[in-house]
């Protein structure tokens, strides 16, 4: 199974239309507008569902009211889970606080709470909010990903984890025997694919 993994689009819609390429499916960690609307955060959506079906979470500039937005092959993983073929995926979106004016914030207990109540456990997680001390260093030096997600990395052991919300810390690292994956900004052209072959993941990064 061919993946598109993308985060932290912010309005580049014309980004969106410039991936070539053919995949099974879009599995994207949010972000999706700087506007503060949701009918913004829809028009990204609606774009990368052109290319495949659309697996997400919001980020922490998207309004809280995007966690539900559901439309043909658009599917919400706020605290949820879904079927993707023999997978399952799930995640949780915003993120813990920022100095900036976010519009969806969570708490290290929401997102603890969130992720223990996916059922059953994803074998593809997608949380905007990266784990702590796992492609989170803002500035390349402060840690700042959650401690609540790091800890259901390492208790759950997903196949893979998308993440995203910190822009300069695009990369691949692992957890345990976990791929975890920040593809990059996609308003700067940065994105990623994944091959998933039963149990096994193989990730590459991209660059338009």
């Amino acid at each position: 199974m061919r993946l598109l993994l993308v985060a932290d689009v912010h309005d580049a819609v014309r980004n969106v239309k410039a991936i070539g390429g053919s995949y099974d499916a879009v599995i994207a960690a949010g972000d999706f507008t700087y506007r503060r609307r949701l009918d913004a955060a829809a028009e990204v959506l609606e774009a990368l569902a052109a290319i495949a079906p659309v697996y997400f979470v919001p980020g922490n500039t998207d309004p809280p009211q995007l966690a539900a937005y559901e439309k043909g092959y658009i599917k919400p993983l706020h605290g949820r889970t879904a079927a993707l073929g023999p997978y399952v995926v799930g995640g949780a979106g915003g993120s813990l606080p920022t100095p900036f004016d976010d519009l969806f914030r969570v708490t290290e207990e929401d997102l603890q709470r969130l992720l223990s109540s996916l059922s059953p456990a994803p074998h593809v997680l997608v949380v905007h909010n990266p784990p702590r001390g796992h492609l989170d260093r803002v500035g390349g030096v402060r840690p700042v990903g959650s401690v609540a997600v790091k800890r259901y990395i390492e208790e759950r052991q997903p196949i893979l984890s998308i993440h995203g919300h910190i822009h300069e810390d695009r990369g691949i690292d692992i957890v345990g025997d976990t791929i975890v994956v920040n593809p990059g900004p996609l308003k700067d052209g940065y994105y990623a694919e994944a091959e998933l072959n039963g149990a096994k993941a193989v990730v590459v990064l991209k660059k338009i």
